[in-house]
Parts: C-alpha cells; sequence; structure tokens
C-alpha cells in the first residue's frame, strides 16, 4: 500500500524544471556540442582508404546513393523538426509553464547532439561516400568525413520529438491530437535520416542507431523532469 501511494504520489506532482540548472544544462550541452564538432577532424583517427566490402553487405546500397537534393532537403526536415515543438509548446502550454516545457525539449535536442558528437567522434566511422573509388586523398585525410555513426539529422529531432510528445501528454492527456505529434514528429527525424542515406551521407543503421538514442534521451529527460 506505502509503495502505490509512493508511486500515485509521484504522478501527481508537477514537473520540476529548475531554470538556472536546467538552463545552464542546457547552455553547456550545446556549448560542449560546438566545442567537440570543432575539435573532431583532429581528434578522429582517419583510417581510410577503404573499400565498398568494409560496408555490411546489406546497406552497401548507401556508397553509391546520390540523390541530387537529398543532402538540402535532410537540413530542412532536421530544421523544420526542431523549430515545430516551440511553435506546438506556445500554442498548447499553459502560459505560465511555456518556458520550462520548451526547455525540456530543447534540453534533450542538445544533449543528444552532445552525445551524438562525442560517438562519431569516438567511432570514426567513414561516410559512405568515403568508400566509393573516386574518392580523393584530401577526402580521406579529412577527419571531418569520419562521422556517420550516428546521425545527427535523426538523433536530434528525435530527441524534441519524443520530449515534446512527453510533455503534450501530460499537459493534454485526453486530447486525441496528441497522437499526431507522437506520430508526424518521429517521421520527420527518420525522414531526415532517410534523406541522408540517399544522399550517401549516412547508413541505414546510422539512422536507426540515431533513432532509438534520441528517442531513448527524449523519453527519458521528460520522465526525469516529471512529466511522464
Amino acid at each position: 500500500m506505502g509503495a502505490l501511494l509512493l508511486a500515485a504520489a509521484l504522478l501527481a506532482a508537477p514537473p520540476t524544471v529548475d531554470p538556472w540548472l536546467d538552463g545552464g544544462l542546457t547552455l553547456g550541452a550545446g556549448a560542449g556540442w560546438l566545442t567537440l564538432a570543432g575539435l573532431h577532424p583532429d581528434l578522429v583517427a582517419t583510417r581510410c582508404p577503404c573499400d565498398r566490402g568494409d560496408a555490411p553487405a546489406w546497406e552497401r546500397f548507401a556508397v553509391d546513393a546520390d540523390a541530387g537534393e537529398a543532402e538540402r532537403l535532410a537540413d530542412l526536415a532536421a530544421g523544420v523538426g526542431l523549430l515545430v515543438p516551440g511553435l506546438v509548446l506556445a500554442g498548447t502550454s499553459p502560459d505560465d509553464a511555456w518556458a520550462a516545457d520548451a526547455l525540456v525539449v530543447y534540453q534533450s535536442a542538445l544533449l543528444t547532439g552532445l552525445l551524438t558528437q562525442a560517438a562519431k567522434t569516438a567511432f570514426g566511422r567513414p561516410y559512405p561516400y568515403l568508400l566509393r573509388d573516386d574518392a580523393t586523398p584530401g577526402q580521406v585525410a579529412d577527419g571531418v568525413n569520419y562521422a556517420s555513426l550516428w546521425s545527427g539529422h535523426t538523433a536530434v529531432p528525435m530527441a524534441a520529438a519524443v520530449s515534446l510528445g512527453v510533455v503534450v501528454s501530460h499537459r493534454h492527456p485526453d486530447a486525441a491530437w496528441r497522437w499526431w505529434v507522437w506520430t508526424l514528429g518521429p517521421a520527420l527525424a527518420l525522414g531526415a535520416g532517410a534523406l541522408q542515406v540517399a544522399a550517401a551521407n549516412h547508413y541505414p543503421s546510422d539512422v536507426l542507431a540515431g533513432a532509438a538514442v534520441g528517442a531513448s534521451v527524449g523519453w527519458l529527460n521528460g520522465w526525469a523532469r516529471g512529466y511522464w
């Protein structure tokens, strides 16, 4: 009985967001992400020339992908995936809670960005286009081309989308439209990743890994703040 009462109390408790602590954590994650991204070319191990046979057979098709505008469309999709949550919250969150709700969503995105960049530097997986026969010595020697695992275009907007879903479900638990939030946001993040595959910038496994990481961070961050 005591455990049930405790669980009920936790579920009924309002979300807790400290503007100074969480704001500092969010800014720190963003600064760390940018710093590590700038250092990445000098930190990562450049291990090519590589052969297309080095890629798993089931995703080797990504090496030869060459959809003309795919990369630009991927940037657009990821940008929309990060902009829309703020607009949704502006129209649906209580006036006194919008800032806290938005902070949690974008905190999830920036934490995921930092984690993603750390993984890119640690794994140093070459982008698919680096496995082509026409990869130049300059590309092979440049560390910026070794950041395939995992897809930031997928992970970062996925974190924002899932955090948004958690927040909206807390604020509007009976609203039918919340399922559109849970569907369209993640679909947009996956779409951005698919476009990156079409541009030979990622393998499908990079997109799947990014989606899993982004969704996990988005859900856990919302849960830790008391929205779930």
